[in-house]
């Protein structure tokens, strides 16, 4: 979980304050983080 935020913080970070996501990268985001999320529970288990 602490990964997860961690992204979710740094990452606006690494794109840079000039470009806007772009319409991959919002698609890809809640992928990504649905992924991580569901494999943190299987692991946790």
């Amino acid at each position: 979980m602490l990964v997860v935020a961690a992204v979710i913080f740094f990452f606006p970070l690494v794109m840079g304050p000039l470009h806007p996501p772009s319409a991959s990268v919002l698609l890809i985001i809640p992928v990504v983080l649905v992924a991580v999320f569901i494999f943190l529970r299987q692991a946790s288990k």
